[in-house]
C-alpha cells in the first residue's frame, strides 16, 4: 500500500521545503514513485494544487482543485503545507490542518528544537492538538536544528537522522476524516466514473437551468431537459448558461406522447385509465419524465423546484414503484459535517411512520448509507433508551427496531435510543452498553416527520452541516424531489446523488 505524507510546520523560519524534500527522499527508498506536491502555490506548476490567488478568490473551487490534482498523481505523495509567506500568513496553521483533512493525509509536522527540546516538545504538542481540532492527524514530529525530543504517543525523528520509524507510523496510521471538500469531491469522483443521464422536467426554472449547465461542465451526468428546444437555449443563453450539451425533448412530440401513454394506460389499466386519459396526463412533465425512467430512456429524474413533493413522487409510486421487500417510501438526507457524513431519515416524506415503515425506513437507510461510504450503525430514535420508557410513541420504535433485527439480521441497529446516546461514546456506554451501535451510530431514523425535518435543519443552521437530499429511498429507480426553496448548489448536488443511485439499479422495470 502507498504511504503518502502531508509535510507542515507551526514556524515559518523552518525551511519546509528542504525537509519535505529530505522525507520524499526517505520515502522513495520504499516506494516506486514519490512525488512533492504542493496544494497551495504563489505560481501555478505542474505539482501544484491551487494559487493563492486561487484560493481568495473561490476558496471551495480552489480546495476541489487541490483534491483533483493530487488524487491524478501516481504513486506517493509528499503534500507540502504553506510557508507563512502567503496572504492566508495569519491563519495559515488551521489552514494547513484543513488542507491536511481534506486530502486524508496524515500530517508529519516540522518543529524547530534551536530553543531546547523542552521548548520544542511543548510546541510540538499545542501543534498535534491544533491540528487535531480542525480533524487533521498527526503521525509524527520531525526536528531541526536541535536534537529529537522524546513524546508521548508519537514517534520522532531529527531531520538528517532515522526517519524510517516514523514514515512505518505514517503508514500505519488511518485517517477516517471526511471533511465537506473531501466528500465532495469523492461524489464528483464517483458521479464521473459511471455516467448517469438525468431528466429535469422544469426547464423554464433559472436555476434548473443553471444547475444543468454547471453539471454539464464538470461531466458528472448527462442532462435531458423537458422543453422547446430554441426557446430553452435562448432563455438559458440570455442568461449566460450554456446547456448546449443537454438533450432538449419536447413534451409535444406526438410519437413520444403516443408510445408513454399507451405504456401508462396498459400499466394502469386495473385502475381504468384509458388512452384518452393516459394521453392527457402525459403532459405534466413530472409523468412524462418519469415514464422516460421507466423506458429506460433516463436513468433517474430530479424534479420539485417549482412542484410540490406529491407531484414528482406520485408518478414513481404509480409505475416506478418500490422495491421488492418493501412498500415505504421514504426521504434521507446527507448530513456533511466539519469531519464526518451522517445520515437522517425520514426527513421528507411519511408524516408518522408505523412500526413496520420505521423498519423499512430503518433497512433502506443501510443501503443508501452503504451506496455513499457511510459504515451504517442505525439509531432508531426516541425520547427514551432501551427499556427506560413506556408509551405508543417508544413503543413503536421499539417494535420497529424489533421488525428491523428480524428482517435484516446482519444489519447493526439500536433502538428506542437517545440521540446523545446514540451519538456520544460515553453516554451510550453508559446507557446502552451492551450495544456496539450505542455511542458511535452513523445513521439516524426519527420516530417521525416532524422531529426528523427539525432535526435535519437544527444541524444544517447551527452545526455548519451541509444538508445533501433529500433522496427518495425504496424505489426501483431513483427519482428525487427538490424543496421550492432549492439552491443551485442543492440542484448540482442532488443530481450528482442521483446519478450515484442510478450506478447501483439495474434490471428491468416491467
Amino acid at each position: 500500500m502507498t504511504t503518502s505524507v502531508f509535510v507542515a510546520s507551526p514556524d515559518g523560519r523552518v525551511d519546509l521545503n528542504s525537509a519535505a524534500q529530505a522525507i520524499a527522499k526517505a520515502l522513495g527508498r520504499q516506494e516506486s514513485s514519490t512525488t512533492v506536491f504542493t496544494p497551495l502555490s504563489h505560481t501555478a506548476g505542474a505539482a501544484v494544487g491551487a494559487t493563492f490567488a486561487d484560493f481568495t478568490n473561490d476558496e471551495d473551487a480552489a480546495r476541489a482543485a487541490i483534491l483533483e490534482r493530487c488524487a491524478a498523481i501516481d504513486g506517493a505523495v509528499v503534500a507540502v503545507g504553506t510557508d507563512y509567506t502567503g496572504p492566508t500568513a495569519p491563519t495559515e496553521l488551521a489552514l494547513n490542518a484543513s488542507l491536511a483533512a481534506d486530502l486524508a493525509l496524515p500530517v508529519i509536522l516540522v518543529v524547530d528544537a534551536a530553543q531546547g527540546p523542552e521548548f520544542a516538545a511543548a510546541y510540538a504538542c499545542t501543534t498535534t492538538a491544533a491540528f487535531a481540532k480542525d480533524h487533521a492527524t498527526v503521525a509524527g514530529v520531525v526536528f531541526t536544528n536541535g536534537t529529537a525530543p522524546t513524546l508521548n504517543g508519537l514517534p520522532t525523528a531529527a531531520l538528517d537522522g532515522n526517519l524510517e520509524p516514523l514514515l512505518a507510523n505514517a503508514a500505519a496510521t488511518t485517517v477516517t476524516t471526511r471533511t465537506q471538500a473531501h466528500f465532495n469531491f469523492e461524489l464528483m469522483s464517483r458521479a464521473k466514473s459511471e455516467i448517469k443521464t438525468i431528466v429535469m422536467p422544469e426547464s423554464e426554472d433559472l436555476r434548473i437551468l443553471e444547475a444543468a449547465s454547471i453539471t454539464l461542465a464538470r461531466g458528472t451526468a448527462n442532462i435531458v431537459l423537458l422543453g422547446e428546444r430554441d426557446e430553452v437555449i435562448a432563455n438559458a443563453k440570455a442568461h449566460g448558461f450554456d446547456v448546449s450539451g443537454a438533450t432538449i425533448i419536447s413534451m409535444n412530440d406526438p410519437a413520444l406522447i403516443e408510445s408513454y401513454a399507451a405504456k401508462f394506460a396498459e400499466l394502469r389499466a386495473k385502475k381504468g385509465v384509458t388512452l384518452d386519459q393516459a394521453r392527457e396526463t402525459m403532459k405534466d412533465g413530472a409523468y412524462f419524465g418519469t415514464m422516460m425512467v421507466y423506458m429506460g430512456q433516463a436513468d433517474g429524474l430530479v424534479s420539485g423546484a417549482n412542484h410540490t413533493t406529491a407531484n414528482t413522487i406520485r408518478p414513481a409510486l404509480q409505475f416506478i414503484k418500490t422495491k421488492p421487500g418493501t412498500k415505504t417510501v421514504s426521504g434521507a438526507f446527507l448530513m456533511s459535517l466539519a469531519d464526518r457524513v451522517l445520515l437522517f431519515a425520514d426527513c421528507a416524506v411519511t408524516i408518522d411512520p408505523t412500526p413496520e415503515q420505521l423498519a423499512d425506513i430503518a433497512i433502506a437507510s443501510n443501503e443508501t448509507a452503504q451506496m455513499f461510504g457511510i459504515d451504517p450503525r442505525i439509531a432508531l430514535l426516541s425520547y427514551s433508551t432501551g427499556t427506560s420508557g413506556k408509551g405508543p410513541e417508544v413503543d413503536a420504535v421499539r417494535e420497529g427496531y424489533e421488525l428491523a433485527t428480524q428482517r435484516a439480521p446482519q444489519t447493526k441497529l439500536a433502538g428506542p435510543i437517545q440521540f446523545d446516546a446514540a451519538i456520544d461514546p460515553v453516554v451510550g456506554k453508559k446507557k446502552m452498553p451492551e450495544n456496539p451501535v450505542a455511542g458511535d451510530a452513523t445513521v439516524f431514523v426519527f420516530p417521525n416527520l416532524n422531529s426528523g425535518n427539525i432535526g435535519y435543519k437544527v444541524a444544517q443552521r447551527t452545526a455548519g452541516a451541509v444538508a445533501i437530499g433529500p433522496l427518495l429511498q425504496g424505489l426501483r429507480r431513483p427519482v428525487n424531489d427538490l424543496s421550492r426553496g432549492a439552491t443551485v448548489d442543492d440542484i448540482v448536488n442532488t443530481i450528482i446523488m442521483t446519478a450515484i443511485q442510478a450506478q447501483g439499479e439495474t434490471g428491468p422495470l416491467a
